[in-house]
Protein backbone atom coordinates (compact mmCIF):
# COMPACT_ATOMS: atom_id res chain seq x y z
CA UNK A 1 0.00 0.00 0.00
CA UNK A 2 1.16 3.51 -0.84
CA UNK A 3 1.06 6.26 1.76
CA UNK A 4 2.64 9.68 2.23
CA UNK A 5 2.87 10.99 5.76
CA UNK A 6 3.43 14.66 6.47
CA UNK A 7 4.48 15.12 10.09
CA UNK A 8 2.66 11.87 10.88
CA UNK A 9 -0.53 12.79 8.98
CA UNK A 10 -1.54 10.28 6.31
CA UNK A 11 -2.25 11.95 2.96
CA UNK A 12 -3.22 8.76 1.15
CA UNK A 13 -6.91 9.64 0.77
CA UNK A 14 -6.31 13.11 -0.68
CA UNK A 15 -3.49 12.40 -3.16
CA UNK A 16 -4.49 13.77 -6.58
CA UNK A 17 -1.67 12.39 -8.75
CA UNK A 18 1.09 9.78 -8.57
CA UNK A 19 3.97 10.87 -6.29
CA UNK A 20 7.46 10.91 -7.80
CA UNK A 21 10.91 10.41 -6.29
CA UNK A 22 13.79 11.90 -8.28
CA UNK A 23 17.41 10.90 -7.76
CA UNK A 24 20.04 12.65 -9.89
CA UNK A 25 23.76 11.96 -9.71
CA UNK A 26 24.60 15.67 -9.58
CA UNK A 27 21.67 16.59 -7.35
CA UNK A 28 23.26 15.57 -4.00
CA UNK A 29 19.89 14.72 -2.44
CA UNK A 30 16.74 12.89 -3.51
CA UNK A 31 13.53 14.84 -4.09
CA UNK A 32 9.90 13.84 -3.53
CA UNK A 33 7.10 15.66 -5.39
CA UNK A 34 3.41 15.09 -4.69
CA UNK A 35 0.01 16.80 -4.86
CA UNK A 36 -3.06 16.61 -2.63
CA UNK A 37 -6.56 18.06 -2.63
CA UNK A 38 -6.94 21.11 -0.40
CA UNK A 39 -8.37 20.36 3.05
CA UNK A 40 -9.05 22.66 6.00
CA UNK A 41 -8.03 19.82 8.29
CA UNK A 42 -4.59 19.48 6.75
CA UNK A 43 -1.98 21.07 9.00
CA UNK A 44 1.21 21.54 7.05
CA UNK A 45 4.21 23.61 8.02
CA UNK A 46 7.30 24.25 5.96
CA UNK A 47 10.12 22.18 7.40
CA UNK A 48 7.97 19.26 8.56
CA UNK A 49 9.18 15.67 8.06
CA UNK A 50 7.78 13.75 5.08
CA UNK A 51 7.77 9.99 4.55
CA UNK A 52 6.72 7.87 1.58
CA UNK A 53 5.77 4.32 2.51
CA UNK A 54 5.28 1.59 -0.07
CA UNK A 55 4.26 -1.97 0.78
CA UNK A 56 5.46 -1.72 4.36
CA UNK A 57 8.82 -0.06 3.67
CA UNK A 58 9.85 3.57 3.86
CA UNK A 59 11.12 4.60 0.43
CA UNK A 60 11.67 8.28 1.24
CA UNK A 61 12.42 10.38 4.29
CA UNK A 62 13.03 14.11 4.19
CA UNK A 63 11.58 17.53 4.88
CA UNK A 64 8.91 19.56 3.14
CA UNK A 65 10.65 22.72 1.96
CA UNK A 66 8.32 23.97 -0.78
CA UNK A 67 4.54 24.29 -0.92
CA UNK A 68 2.17 25.82 -3.44
CA UNK A 69 -1.58 26.18 -3.95
CA UNK A 70 -3.54 26.30 -7.21
CA UNK A 71 -6.89 27.74 -8.25
CA UNK A 72 -8.32 24.24 -8.68
CA UNK A 73 -7.82 23.45 -4.96
CA UNK A 74 -4.62 21.47 -5.22
CA UNK A 75 -1.70 21.76 -2.82
CA UNK A 76 1.69 20.93 -4.33
CA UNK A 77 4.57 19.82 -2.11
CA UNK A 78 8.27 19.31 -2.65
CA UNK A 79 10.45 17.54 -0.08
CA UNK A 80 14.19 16.87 0.05
CA UNK A 81 16.11 14.20 1.91
CA UNK A 82 18.58 15.30 4.65
CA UNK A 83 21.53 15.61 2.23
CA UNK A 84 19.87 18.83 1.05
CA UNK A 85 21.58 20.53 3.99
CA UNK A 86 24.97 19.65 2.53
CA UNK A 87 24.20 22.35 -0.05
CA UNK A 88 23.03 24.92 2.49
CA UNK A 89 25.83 25.04 5.08
CA UNK A 90 28.81 26.94 3.65
CA UNK A 91 31.67 27.43 6.08
CA UNK A 92 35.42 26.99 6.49
CA UNK A 93 36.25 23.27 6.73
CA UNK A 94 39.67 21.79 7.52
CA UNK A 95 40.57 18.13 6.96
CA UNK A 96 43.99 17.12 8.27
CA UNK A 97 45.62 13.67 8.03
CA UNK A 98 42.28 12.07 7.26
CA UNK A 99 40.75 9.83 4.63
CA UNK A 100 37.65 10.73 2.65
CA UNK A 101 35.78 8.42 5.02
CA UNK A 102 36.80 10.51 8.01
CA UNK A 103 36.09 13.67 6.04
CA UNK A 104 32.55 12.49 5.30
CA UNK A 105 31.96 11.78 8.99
CA UNK A 106 33.35 15.16 10.02
CA UNK A 107 31.18 17.03 7.52
CA UNK A 108 28.06 15.07 8.47
CA UNK A 109 28.63 15.98 12.11
CA UNK A 110 29.07 19.66 11.25
CA UNK A 111 25.87 19.74 9.18
CA UNK A 112 23.81 17.48 11.43
CA UNK A 113 23.25 14.52 9.10
CA UNK A 114 22.87 11.02 10.52
CA UNK A 115 25.63 8.58 9.52
CA UNK A 116 24.89 4.89 8.97
CA UNK A 117 27.85 3.26 7.20
CA UNK A 118 30.98 4.73 5.62
CA UNK A 119 33.38 2.37 3.85
CA UNK A 120 37.13 2.88 4.21
CA UNK A 121 38.42 4.86 1.22
CA UNK A 122 42.08 4.22 2.02
CA UNK A 123 43.92 7.32 0.79
CA UNK A 124 45.00 9.78 3.50
CA UNK A 125 45.21 13.53 2.79
CA UNK A 126 47.78 15.53 4.72
CA UNK A 127 45.91 18.82 4.80
CA UNK A 128 42.91 20.17 2.91
CA UNK A 129 41.47 23.57 3.76
CA UNK A 130 38.14 24.50 2.19
CA UNK A 131 37.41 28.19 2.63
CA UNK A 132 33.78 29.33 2.36
CA UNK A 133 32.80 25.99 0.84
CA UNK A 134 29.74 23.75 0.94
CA UNK A 135 29.89 20.09 2.04
CA UNK A 136 28.15 18.87 -1.14
CA UNK A 137 31.12 20.00 -3.22
CA UNK A 138 33.69 19.00 -0.61
CA UNK A 139 32.55 15.36 -0.54
CA UNK A 140 32.78 15.21 -4.34
CA UNK A 141 36.25 16.73 -4.12
CA UNK A 142 37.28 14.10 -1.56
CA UNK A 143 36.03 11.26 -3.76
CA UNK A 144 37.85 12.72 -6.78
CA UNK A 145 41.11 13.00 -4.83
CA UNK A 146 40.66 9.43 -3.60
CA UNK A 147 40.26 8.19 -7.17
CA UNK A 148 43.36 10.12 -8.21
CA UNK A 149 45.33 8.64 -5.29
CA UNK A 150 44.36 4.96 -5.49
CA UNK A 151 42.02 4.49 -8.47
CA UNK A 152 39.02 3.51 -6.33
CA UNK A 153 35.59 4.94 -7.16
CA UNK A 154 33.18 5.80 -4.36
CA UNK A 155 29.69 7.24 -4.16
CA UNK A 156 27.23 8.18 -1.44
CA UNK A 157 23.52 8.34 -0.66
CA UNK A 158 21.06 8.77 2.20
CA UNK A 159 19.16 5.57 2.94
CA UNK A 160 15.53 6.27 3.98
CA UNK A 161 14.84 2.90 5.64
CA UNK A 162 13.73 2.95 9.27
CA UNK A 163 16.26 0.38 10.49
CA UNK A 164 19.18 1.49 8.33
CA UNK A 165 18.49 5.20 7.89
CA UNK A 166 21.46 7.45 7.35
CA UNK A 167 24.40 8.44 5.17
CA UNK A 168 26.18 5.69 3.26
CA UNK A 169 29.55 5.91 1.51
CA UNK A 170 30.34 2.90 -0.66
CA UNK A 171 32.75 1.72 -3.34
CA UNK A 172 31.23 1.44 -6.80
CA UNK A 173 31.56 -2.19 -7.80
CA UNK A 174 29.40 -4.36 -10.03
CA UNK A 175 27.68 -6.88 -7.73
CA UNK A 176 27.56 -10.57 -8.56
CA UNK A 177 23.84 -10.29 -9.35
CA UNK A 178 22.06 -7.23 -10.76
CA UNK A 179 18.47 -6.55 -11.72
CA UNK A 180 17.67 -6.82 -15.43
CA UNK A 181 15.30 -4.84 -17.68
CA UNK A 182 14.26 -6.83 -20.76
CA UNK A 183 11.61 -6.50 -23.48
CA UNK A 184 8.43 -8.40 -22.76
CA UNK A 185 9.14 -8.56 -19.05
CA UNK A 186 9.65 -5.16 -17.44
CA UNK A 187 11.24 -2.92 -20.11
CA UNK A 188 8.66 -0.66 -21.78
CA UNK A 189 10.84 1.87 -23.60
CA UNK A 190 14.45 2.50 -24.61
CA UNK A 191 16.15 5.32 -26.49
CA UNK A 192 19.70 6.28 -27.39
CA UNK A 193 20.98 9.61 -28.72
CA UNK A 194 24.43 10.62 -29.93
CA UNK A 195 25.56 14.22 -30.34
CA UNK A 196 28.68 16.17 -31.25
CA UNK A 197 27.03 19.55 -30.70
CA UNK A 198 29.29 20.20 -27.71
CA UNK A 199 32.27 18.13 -28.83
CA UNK A 200 35.50 20.15 -28.88
CA UNK A 201 38.44 18.68 -30.84
CA UNK A 202 40.57 21.75 -30.03
CA UNK A 203 41.58 22.90 -26.56
CA UNK A 204 43.15 26.33 -26.09
CA UNK A 205 44.41 27.52 -22.71
CA UNK A 206 45.72 31.04 -22.18
CA UNK A 207 47.55 32.60 -19.25
CA UNK A 208 47.10 36.37 -19.56
CA UNK A 209 49.74 37.20 -16.96
CA UNK A 210 52.57 35.17 -18.47
CA UNK A 211 51.41 35.18 -22.09
CA UNK A 212 51.65 31.40 -22.26
CA UNK A 213 49.31 29.60 -24.66
CA UNK A 214 48.77 25.84 -24.88
CA UNK A 215 46.95 23.92 -27.63
CA UNK A 216 45.82 20.30 -27.69
CA UNK A 217 44.15 18.92 -30.83
CA UNK A 218 42.42 15.65 -31.68
CA UNK A 219 43.13 15.55 -35.42
CA UNK A 220 40.70 12.74 -36.20
CA UNK A 221 37.82 14.36 -34.32
CA UNK A 222 38.66 17.74 -35.86
CA UNK A 223 38.39 16.35 -39.39
CA UNK A 224 35.23 14.41 -38.63
CA UNK A 225 33.25 16.89 -36.50
CA UNK A 226 34.62 20.26 -37.59
CA UNK A 227 36.39 23.17 -35.96
CA UNK A 228 35.05 23.58 -32.41
CA UNK A 229 37.19 25.07 -29.65
CA UNK A 230 37.15 24.98 -25.89
CA UNK A 231 38.83 28.20 -24.73
CA UNK A 232 39.82 28.79 -21.13
CA UNK A 233 41.88 31.33 -19.19
CA UNK A 234 44.07 30.00 -16.39
CA UNK A 235 45.94 31.90 -13.68
CA UNK A 236 49.70 32.02 -13.25
CA UNK A 237 49.67 29.44 -10.46
CA UNK A 238 48.62 26.80 -13.01
CA UNK A 239 51.17 27.77 -15.65
CA UNK A 240 53.31 24.70 -14.96
CA UNK A 241 50.39 22.29 -15.35
CA UNK A 242 48.68 23.78 -18.41
CA UNK A 243 49.84 20.99 -20.74
CA UNK A 244 48.51 18.23 -18.50
CA UNK A 245 45.26 20.10 -17.94
CA UNK A 246 44.80 20.60 -21.69
CA UNK A 247 45.27 16.86 -22.32
CA UNK A 248 42.75 16.09 -19.59
CA UNK A 249 40.19 18.45 -21.14
CA UNK A 250 40.74 17.05 -24.62
CA UNK A 251 40.14 13.48 -23.46
CA UNK A 252 36.86 14.57 -21.91
CA UNK A 253 35.57 17.03 -24.53
CA UNK A 254 36.60 15.50 -27.86
CA UNK A 255 34.28 12.50 -27.61
CA UNK A 256 30.76 11.86 -28.87
CA UNK A 257 28.18 12.55 -26.17
CA UNK A 258 25.86 9.56 -25.79
CA UNK A 259 22.61 9.59 -23.82
CA UNK A 260 20.72 6.39 -23.05
CA UNK A 261 17.31 6.31 -21.41
CA UNK A 262 15.03 3.44 -20.50
CA UNK A 263 11.63 3.08 -18.89
CA UNK A 264 10.30 0.07 -17.07
CA UNK A 265 7.73 -1.22 -14.64
CA UNK A 266 8.06 -2.65 -11.16
CA UNK A 267 4.78 -4.45 -10.38
CA UNK A 268 4.01 -5.81 -6.92
CA UNK A 269 7.40 -4.61 -5.68
CA UNK A 270 9.19 -7.30 -7.66
CA UNK A 271 12.35 -5.20 -7.61
CA UNK A 272 13.76 -2.93 -4.91
CA UNK A 273 14.11 0.82 -5.12
CA UNK A 274 16.91 2.03 -7.42
CA UNK A 275 19.38 4.83 -6.71
CA UNK A 276 21.83 6.83 -8.80
CA UNK A 277 25.05 4.83 -8.88
CA UNK A 278 23.33 1.42 -8.93
CA UNK A 279 24.25 -1.14 -11.60
CA UNK A 280 21.55 -2.73 -13.80
CA UNK A 281 21.40 -4.96 -16.88
CA UNK A 282 19.44 -3.84 -19.98
CA UNK A 283 18.67 -5.79 -23.14
CA UNK A 284 17.01 -4.03 -26.10
CA UNK A 285 18.21 -5.06 -29.57
CA UNK A 286 16.77 -2.26 -31.74
CA UNK A 287 18.65 0.51 -29.92
CA UNK A 288 21.64 -1.71 -29.23
CA UNK A 289 21.41 -1.03 -25.50
CA UNK A 290 22.61 -4.40 -24.29
CA UNK A 291 24.76 -5.12 -21.26
CA UNK A 292 25.53 -3.82 -17.80
CA UNK A 293 25.11 -0.12 -17.09
CA UNK A 294 25.19 2.34 -14.21
CA UNK A 295 22.26 4.55 -13.23
CA UNK A 296 22.97 8.26 -13.56
CA UNK A 297 19.46 9.59 -12.91
CA UNK A 298 16.29 7.76 -11.90
CA UNK A 299 12.66 8.68 -11.22
CA UNK A 300 10.16 6.39 -9.50
CA UNK A 301 6.49 7.17 -10.19
CA UNK A 302 3.99 5.49 -7.87
CA UNK A 303 1.12 4.75 -10.24
CA UNK A 304 -0.87 2.64 -7.76
CA UNK A 305 -0.56 0.44 -4.70
CA UNK A 306 0.83 -2.32 -6.90
CA UNK A 307 2.73 -0.56 -9.66
CA UNK A 308 5.79 1.69 -9.79
CA UNK A 309 7.11 2.94 -13.12
CA UNK A 310 10.82 3.64 -13.43
CA UNK A 311 12.52 6.17 -15.75
CA UNK A 312 16.29 5.82 -15.88
CA UNK A 313 19.21 7.55 -17.57
CA UNK A 314 22.09 5.09 -17.79
CA UNK A 315 25.80 5.26 -18.55
CA UNK A 316 28.33 2.60 -19.51
CA UNK A 317 30.78 3.55 -16.77
CA UNK A 318 30.29 5.16 -13.38
CA UNK A 319 30.83 8.90 -13.38
CA UNK A 320 34.23 9.84 -12.00
CA UNK A 321 33.94 12.79 -9.58
CA UNK A 322 35.99 15.84 -10.52
CA UNK A 323 38.13 17.84 -8.12
CA UNK A 324 36.05 20.83 -7.03
CA UNK A 325 38.69 22.92 -5.25
CA UNK A 326 42.07 22.92 -7.01
CA UNK A 327 43.66 25.06 -4.29
CA UNK A 328 42.30 23.19 -1.28
CA UNK A 329 45.71 21.79 -0.38
CA UNK A 330 47.63 25.02 -0.92
CA UNK A 331 45.45 27.58 0.85
CA UNK A 332 45.92 26.21 4.36
CA UNK A 333 45.71 28.98 6.93
CA UNK A 334 44.75 29.07 10.57
CA UNK A 335 41.29 30.49 11.09
CA UNK A 336 41.00 33.71 13.04
CA UNK A 337 39.34 31.98 15.99
CA UNK A 338 41.79 29.08 15.97
CA UNK A 339 39.08 26.47 15.42
CA UNK A 340 40.55 25.05 12.18
CA UNK A 341 37.21 25.00 10.43
CA UNK A 342 34.88 23.97 13.25
CA UNK A 343 31.58 25.80 13.35
CA UNK A 344 31.19 28.38 16.11
CA UNK A 345 28.03 28.74 18.15
CA UNK A 346 26.42 32.03 17.29
CA UNK A 347 23.84 31.93 20.07
CA UNK A 348 21.16 33.41 17.82
CA UNK A 349 17.55 32.82 18.79
CA UNK A 350 14.94 32.14 16.12
CA UNK A 351 11.88 34.35 15.81
CA UNK A 352 8.79 32.44 16.79
CA UNK A 353 6.31 31.96 13.95
CA UNK A 354 2.85 33.31 14.69
CA UNK A 355 1.02 32.16 11.54
CA UNK A 356 -0.70 28.85 12.30
CA UNK A 357 -0.52 27.69 8.68
CA UNK A 358 3.13 28.37 7.88
CA UNK A 359 6.52 28.28 9.55
CA UNK A 360 8.30 25.77 11.76
CA UNK A 361 6.24 23.00 13.32
CA UNK A 362 6.08 22.69 17.10
CA UNK A 363 7.64 19.21 17.12
CA UNK A 364 10.59 19.17 14.70
CA UNK A 365 11.22 15.82 13.04
CA UNK A 366 14.96 16.32 12.73
CA UNK A 367 17.47 13.66 13.67
CA UNK A 368 19.45 13.84 16.89
CA UNK A 369 22.45 14.88 14.79
CA UNK A 370 20.58 17.81 13.26
CA UNK A 371 19.05 18.80 16.60
CA UNK A 372 22.54 18.96 18.09
CA UNK A 373 23.52 21.53 15.47
CA UNK A 374 20.31 23.51 15.98
CA UNK A 375 20.96 23.74 19.72
CA UNK A 376 24.25 25.53 19.01
CA UNK A 377 22.15 28.57 18.21
CA UNK A 378 20.35 28.53 21.55
CA UNK A 379 17.23 26.72 20.29
CA UNK A 380 16.17 23.70 22.30
CA UNK A 381 14.07 20.77 21.08
CA UNK A 382 10.46 21.74 20.55
CA UNK A 383 11.33 25.32 19.58
CA UNK A 384 11.87 26.75 23.09
CA UNK A 385 14.66 29.24 23.68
Amino acid sequence: MLDIRLNGQSLRDILTSPPRIHDQANGVCRVLEFEVAYSDKLVNFLGQPVELWYNGERWFFGFMLRRGKTIDHRVIFKAYDPLFYFKRTPDDYYIKNQTATQGFRYLAEQVGVKVQKLEDTGAVFTALYYSNSTPDKIVVDLMARTYKANGRKFWFRYNPGVKDEGLYLFERKVPAKIWAFTVGVNLTSAAIEESVEETCPVIKLVNRETGKTVYEVDNEALQQYGHQIHFEEVDKDKADTMEAYAKELLAKLSVVNTTMDIEGINPDRTMPQFYSGDAIYVEEELTGIIGGFYIRNVTHTFASDNLVTVSVEITEAPDIPEIQYQEANTEITELADGTSGKRKSRGKKADKETDTNTGVQESPGYSAEMQKQIEKYGIKKGGSN
